[in-house]
């Protein structure tokens, strides 16, 4: 098996025959998704993109831990000086790597380990299968930080049921990897230290499948409900809303200090 790992500022890409594993890499911040990590991550997915012999992309974070979200002080605190226009315009990048992950003619895997929270959460979610480690604490995080879940708000009923969702997005709950494979989150859970080794045996199986396997992802996802481009652009409206009440503003500035926060519902 030939195998060589490309860098994209902190992100990795490790390309091995018919497959290719993407790792978030700053370790020493849970993963947490900085400009930087984006970037790369950008630079790296449409790289992968063009590459018709790689069938397969593992998603991975680097350490014990998948990602932590977006990176309160570089990513989400910027928002709040923003106009309507900017936010939006902030966000397209974002979106538009989204609806590439949700759409691409390759099978997409999430390998869960350690924390997936907020954004990193949602990135598991457009991935078709997840893989979670025992040991991984998942959640919508969005809603401890005053805000609301995107790609939750769209993908979230249609993996759990639409009472599971609300439950998940409502309480920010983390729920480690056995909870989330008994609630139909993930397709399986594994100790720790199996966890790329699985991963990577179902992207072997998968890359080596016929063209019917992307045919029958682009027909699921037209078909399985309300087109997540749609959803997406209304997650974001709301995300803006929710971004300018003064609980976000608590929200930042208790986890900045290290505190709880003081919610008011204003």
């Amino acid at each position: 098996m030939t195998e060589e790992t490309r860098a994209y500022g902190s992100c990795l890409v490790t390309i091995k025959d018919n497959y290719a594993i993407v790792t978030f890499n700053r370790p020493d911040k849970l993963n947490a998704f900085s400009p930087d990590l984006f970037e790369g991550i950008q630079k790296g997915f449409a790289a992968l993109k063009s590459e018709k012999t790689i069938r397969a992309i593992i998603f991975t974070g680097a350490g014990d831990n998948f990602s932590a979200g977006g990176d309160v002080a570089l990513d989400i605190d910027p928002l709040k000086n923003m106009s309507l226009k900017e936010f939006k315009e902030y966000f397209d990048p974002l979106v538009e790597l989204y609806m590439d992950i949700y759409n691409i003619d390759k099978v997409t895997i999430a390998a869960i380990n350690g924390f997936a929270l907020g954004a990193g959460f949602e990135m598991t979610l457009l991935c078709d299968f997840r893989i979670a480690a025992e040991t991984a604490q998942l959640g919508e995080f969005f809603v401890r930080m005053g805000l609301v879940p995107e790609i939750g708000m769209c993908l979230l009923p249609r993996i759990v049921g639409p009472g599971m969702a609300r439950y998940l997005c409502y309480t920010g709950e983390l729920i480690d990897g056995k909870e989330a494979f008994r609630i139909g989150l993930v397709e399986k859970v594994v100790p720790a230290d199996q966890l790329l080794p699985e991963s990577e045996k179902l992207a072997r199986r998968l890359a080596r499948g016929p063209a019917a396997i992307g045919i029958i992802k682009k027909a699921m996802n037209q078909i399985g409900g309300q087109p997540l481009e749609l959803s997406t652009d209304v997650g974001v409206n709301y995300q803006f809303a929710a971004s300018r009440t003064k609980d976000h503003a608590e929200a930042v500035k208790s986890f900045l200090e290290k505190r709880k926060p003081s919610f008011t519902g204003n």
